[in-house]
């Protein structure tokens, strides 16, 4: 699940692609229009204003050459049910559950996902929950170590 930043500037055909992890790390990069000229390569690169980190491009908004344009998360219930990927028990029962849950929550998922998944790589024996249990049990606000 990724936020997405498109970048277009004001004064020139440029337009860039940076793509969030849930945690504020940069993701991906993608010039969509345009090629970079050396001026805006020193300002990016040299000069140390590539944001790697999320909370970095949000202070872009302040420059006057960018328009920014955000895409916000996917929390809808078929993202969660793809993404969670183990379609088993019953699915009206868990997109109630979702659909009763807090944004916040929703969210949550998507951070602990990835966390639950590495935790069940280390122990292949343990059968991953039904997603309506992952959901009814809060199990995405339980700490995955490993």
């Amino acid at each position: 699940m990724l936020t997405t930043y498109i970048i277009t500037g004001t004064n020139t055909n440029i337009i860039w692609q940076f793509k969030y992890r849930l945690d504020g790390l940069l993701y991906e990069f993608k010039l969509m229009q345009g090629d970079l000229d050396a001026k805006q390569i020193n300002w990016l690169f040299i000069k140390g204003n590539f944001p790697y980190q999320e909370k970095q491009i949000k202070a872009w908004t302040a420059i006057k050459n960018f328009k920014i344009e955000v895409g916000q998360p996917d929390l809808s219930f078929d993202n969660f049910w793809n993404t969670y990927n183990n379609k088993v028990g019953k699915r009206k029962m868990a997109e109630n559950t979702w659909n009763r849950m807090s944004k916040a929550d929703q969210l949550n998922v998507f951070i602990n996902l990835p966390k639950y998944k590495n935790y069940l790589k280390y122990y292949p024996n343990q059968q991953m929950m039904y997603p309506t249990t992952y959901l009814n049990q809060e199990a995405y606000k339980n700490e995955w170590k490993v």
